[in-house]
């Protein structure tokens, strides 16, 4: 598994509390992770991308990865999202879906820019 954020700034081994902030625009993360995405194995089909946000500001990333995890609703990102067909489907039903498909037999896959984003907030 590889996981990139941005980064605690430490002194010795406590953090401040910190961030050193390497990915600040919305652009930047969209760049990074169509870098991320490029490096990736290509030939290893097994593995999925998975992005986390809270914002508008990771929509573009959230909506190219196969698998977009929104933790947080604030009401702008639910206008955009809406105003674009995109819809959110909490997070816990869409997990249970899959795992009946894939205990049924059916085939278990996930596919990215599906216009679905999973909605981690109860």
């Amino acid at each position: 598994m590889n996981v990139h954020a941005n980064k605690f700034l430490y002194e010795n081994t406590l953090s401040t509390g910190e961030i050193i902030k390497k990915i600040e625009t919305p652009i930047d993360k969209l760049q990074a992770f169509t870098n991320i995405l490029k490096n990736s194995d290509e030939s290893d089909k097994t593995n999925l991308t998975i992005y986390i946000g809270d914002s508008v500001g990771n929509l573009l990333c959230l909506l190219e990865a196969d698998i977009g995890i929104v933790i947080a609703s604030g009401s702008s990102l639910r206008k955009i999202v809406t105003h674009f067909g995109v819809s959110f489907v909490p997070l816990f039903s869409a997990l249970i879906k899959k795992q009946k498909e894939h205990v049924e037999g059916s085939a278990f896959g996930w596919k990215g820019l599906s216009g679905i984003l999973l909605n981690a907030i109860f």
